[in-house]
């Protein structure tokens, strides 16, 4: 094959292209023309669809004559193309509705933003050690996490149960009250509504208090649906993918069984296992129905038994007894909610022992069952009883008249199932997360489970029968064990060698999970407390009103009889709506929270004000001039300050996961809100609790305004993008309800362009002899900016099981400002770590000097098998080049800061020699540069020495 290429008016064959530069972007989403450099009527789309898609420049662009050594011109015989994903991480697609505009689509941003905490728990499952042996002394992390991923969606459910029933249901709509009118036969019967609700609503008042709720009750399982959908949307387009080499079979089904340790990316079945996992979409459901019909069959079932509308002292007052479960009217309620929990507990052991991670290790231990192998029948089972059980509960709902679904106690809950409900799920939390202080310090699950079930029991028997001995007894078996539970995490992690290579000290699950749990929580009071306080605070000065019905009657009368005595309306005071314990306290418990980490922000401002007239080199510990000579020199060192106080991040949301554990717990040992106190104590106490409400309310405006702000130039875009594109990278093992993976079809993509490139999706009998001698000659180097060199490396593991296995000396690797080493290589130790790139570990950012990185470097970690390092060397010669500056606030060294520590990275220029004006290059513009053109030159020299081979 040869291709005219046009220079000028000349015509000239050339040979065709051997080397394919294959650019794949990062954060952000740079457009394909961006990343290629050109303008965009100078690129054409070439292979993919509207998510992803290749592109290269177009016949036109590639005959303009331009200077010497101009980037946006390839090298000759080098075909330039860029791989284009950002639309997956951050474009929403529902299946039948496609493009979407104003309410819908809102709705859709907004769950988008519900799911968040889904998606943290899942980073939190892939920061755990991955290559723990499972067996009795397992610290079953992964089981831990997708328990606390259980509790999320619980907590949901909760949140929406409190709104539906506990709000609208049981304080929107009052008991029904007959009006007397003077000279009338018949009564004039009326409801009393909040006044903010819609009006359309107004004419629930007139249904009766079962088929009212029933309804409500169906709403609130909807919206669990609504969530549950719009993480599920991506599964068939993301999840799905199998590369073309893959699906023909020219893949090895295993590693070899030479002893060697492959990394997890490399493992068969990683990207693949939208089967397996799926098991927890049956799962979460069930537990979901199952919570919503114990939650109705908990109320009816006690709202009419006055001495137990409290959950204090419920168990002294007899409440637990046979007198009121087997009472005659009120039996079928106790065997839903025995029967709800039973579920609940089935789900909790399931979720717990699920397997999703890719094994063998090697050959050395036996695979899981392939994703095509997976039986869903038993979850399916348990999935159906929940469903006949919520059924159940709101048919019996539906026809129990209209008596008020408030109690008529007005110091109980208003919805009895929901009193304690939130505060277990944060209690559940809160031991989770000191669990996952320990699990990378492998604490054995046969130690920390039995300590979090009898913590957990003990406290519910303390509720319970909160008084006398029993109520001691409890609450200190509860608190020992909970102190144990955190002694032994603690100690366990601080033992562990490797923890100043990994990410907060090798506390990352703590870290991840708090930050989740306490996300949710925000998510869940704010939602909770904002429409408390609007629903209080409507346009007129009461939130009560007379329906629509009674007002018509009333006027009716005084047309028929103008001499009447007038009928005086009097507007009772305003009602103040009631919420379940937990919410509010979190409130208090998070201004609190802000204040602290507002201050240590402050603090860290002021430090670096200080420290401002420090020169930053751009090797740490290399000697600079005390003092810049020119504004050119100014800025570069303006820049460094300014990146390196980006550069703290770990350390600033390691500090947001405690504050948000400390919230969490403090939590469940507030006092009761309206509680009052005196002196200054209770002067404070009444000033958090005031501030604390409206910090909730600004933060519910806040989230609807970037929910708002999201859609401005894209109707489906996802709020918060950045976030999507970091946390939607692995694949969803811990939360069904997760943001898909956009990696599952990215991996199989990139791949399937590289094996097409090369030859190896055909067989090699399908290929004719002057075809193979083309081929043998192709290479390929994977150019890759930021988050793009996490998915360029996950992409070459995953073509270790192609026919030139893991030394394939085709392949080269070009990255720059990337986060492959500081970041997640920290995070994911067994995932991106040293001992899977073959690179220096980092040590953590230090924050009180003036350089974050001058610091000593942990001691290199041994290898225990083929590092992406030793794959990519053929020779002595490393066919792997990252480039890096100073100033880039999110881009580091591959290896290390050393120039001299390996052959990998390189400096970059950190001032735009193109630019018309001074400009300071931070996180872009690489391509642009000389290093990259040079280091590029060098890789493709490289990899045409290799020699052909004619297999």
């Amino acid at each position: 094959m040869r291709l005219l290429v046009r220079r000028g008016a000349k015509d000239r064959p050339t040979d065709a292209p051997d080397v394919l530069e294959l650019r794949v972007h990062g954060v952000a989403n740079t457009p394909p023309a961006a990343m290629l450099g050109l303008p965009p009527d100078e690129v054409e789309q070439v292979d993919g669809d509207a998510l992803g898609s290749f592109w290269a420049p177009t016949a036109k662009s590639l005959a303009t004559e331009r200077r010497p050594g101009d980037p946006r011109t390839p090298a000759p015989g080098v075909r330039r193309e860029g791989y284009s994903w950002g639309a997956m991480a951050r474009l929403s697609t529902v299946p039948a509705i496609g493009r979407a505009s104003g309410l819908v689509a809102g709705v859709i941003r907004a769950l988008w933003v519900l799911i968040i905490p889904f998606g943290l728990a899942n980073v939190a499952y892939w920061s755990r050690d991955a290559d723990e042996p499972h067996g009795r002394r397992s610290s079953a992390a992964g089981g831990m996490v997708r328990l606390f991923g259980l509790a999320l969606t619980l907590l949901w459910v909760a949140t929406t149960a409190t709104v539906m029933l506990g709000i609208v249901g049981a304080q929107c709509y009052g008991a029904r009250t007959a009006l007397e009118i003077d000279g009338q036969t018949s009564d004039v019967d009326y409801v009393m509504t909040c006044s903010a609700l819609p009006h359309q609503l107004d004419s629930w008042a007139r249904w009766e208090s079962g088929p009212r709720t029933a309804v409500l009750a169906l709403l609130a399982a909807g919206a669990v649906l609504a969530l549950a959908a719009v993480g599920s949307t991506g599964q068939l387009r993301y999840e799905r993918r199998t590369s073309g080499t893959k699906g023909r079979g020219l893949t090895a089904s295993a590693p070899p069984d030479d002893g060697s340790v492959w990394p997890m990316l490399a493992r068969p079945g990683f990207w693949t296992h939208a089967k397996r996992s799926s098991v927890l979409w049956f799962q979460h459901l069930a537990a979901a129905f199952a919570l919503l019909a114990a939650l109705l069959g908990w109320h009816f079932l006690y709202r009419d038994e006055p001495g137990c509308r409290r959950a204090t002292g419920f168990g002294e007052r007899g409440c637990a007894g046979p007198r009121v479960w087997a009472a005659s009217d009120r039996w079928y309620w106790a065997v839903i909610v025995v029967v709800a929990v039973a579920v609940l507990v089935i789900v909790a052991v399931r979720v717990g022992r699920v397997r999703l991670d890719p094994l063998p290790h090697a050959g050395q231990q036996p695979a899981i069952k392939p994703d095509v192998e997976v039986s869903r029948r038993v979850d399916g089972v348990v999935l159906a009883v929940a469903l006949v059980l919520f059924a159940a509960a709101v048919v019996v709902v539906a026809r129990s008249g209209d008596e008020p679904l408030r109690p008529a106690d007005p110091t109980a809950v208003p919805f009895l199932g929901l009193a304690a409900v939130p505060s277990l799920l944060i209690g559940l939390m809160v031991l989770l997360c000191v669990v996952a202080l320990g699990v990378r310090a492998r604490v054995p699950a046969l130690l920390w489970a039995p300590l979090v079930v009898v913590a957990l029991v003990a406290a519910v028997l303390a509720l319970m029968w909160p008084d006398g001995a029993a109520g001691i007894a409890s609450r200190t078996v509860s608190g020992v064990a909970f102190v144990v539970l955190l002694v032994v995490t603690v100690v366990a992690g601080r033992g562990r060698a490797a923890r100043g290579r990994e990410g907060w000290a090798g506390r990352g699950p703590f870290v991840l999970l708090s930050m989740a749990g306490g996300v949710a929580m925000v998510l869940s009071a704010s939602t909770v407390l904002g429409i408390v306080a609007w629903l209080q605070a409507p346009g007129a000065p009461e939130n009560a009103t007379v329906p629509q019905a009674v007002t018509d009657a009333l006027t009716d009368l005084d047309a028929a009889d103008r001499l009447r005595e007038p009928v005086l309306a009097q507007v009772p005071a305003a009602a103040q709506l009631v919420t379940p314990p937990g919410y509010l306290e979190f409130a208090i418990m998070s201004v609190a929270g802000l204040a602290v980490l507002v201050l240590v922000v402050l603090v860290l401002a002021l430090r670096m004000a200080v420290l401002s007239r420090v020169p930053l080199p751009v090797v740490p510990g290399q000697v600079v001039a005390a003092k810049p000579t020119t504004s050119e020199e100014s800025a570069v060192q303006r820049g460094r300050r300014h990146a390196a106080l980006a550069q703290r991040a770990e350390r600033i949301v390691g500090v947001l996961g405690i504050v948000f554990f400390l919230a969490l717990a403090g939590t469940l040992v507030l006092p009761d809100p309206d509680r009052q106190f005196g002196g200054v104590a209770g002067a404070a106490w009444d000033l958090a609790v005031q501030w604390s409400t409206k910090a909730v309310v600004v933060a519910f405006g806040l989230v609807v305004g970037s929910v708002v702000l999201a859609g401005s130039k894209q109707s489906l875009a996802r709020p918060w993008g950045l976030l999507w594109d970091l946390m939607c990278f692995l694949p969803r093992a811990a939360h069904p309800f997760a943001p898909p993976c956009y990696a599952e079809r990215v991996v199989p993509e990139l791949r399937s362009r590289i094996d097409v490139w090369l030859g190896d999706d055909r067989a090699s009998s399908e290929v004719g002899a002057a075809e193979q001698r083309m081929l043998a000659r192709r290479r390929v180097v994977l150019s890759a900016h930021s988050l793009g060199g996490v998915v360029a490396v996950a992409t070459l593991l995953a073509r270790w099981d192609g026919p030139r296995g893991a030394d394939d000396d085709r392949v080269a690797l070009l990255t720059y400002g990337t986060q492959l080493r500081a970041y997640f290589g920290r995070f994911f130790p067994e995932l991106f770590g040293p001992a899977v790139l073959g690179t220096h570990p980092s040590s953590a950012p230090r924050v009180w000097v003036a350089d974050p990185w001058d610091v000593r470097v942990p001691p290199p970690v041994a290898p225990v098998g083929v590092t992406v390092v030793e794959s990519l060397t053929c020779d002595g010669a490393v066919r792997w080049r990252s480039l890096w500056r100073r100033t880039d606030f999110i881009g580091f060294p591959v290896d290390a800061y050393a120039p001299t520590a390996t052959s990998i990275d390189r400096p970059a220029q950190e001032v735009d020699q193109a630019a018309y004006l001074l400009t300071i290059d931070a996180h872009s513009g690489y391509p642009d540069t000389a290093e990259y053109g040079t280091q590029m030159g060098e890789l493709v020299a490289l990899l045409r020495k290799v020699p052909v081979r004619d297999d």
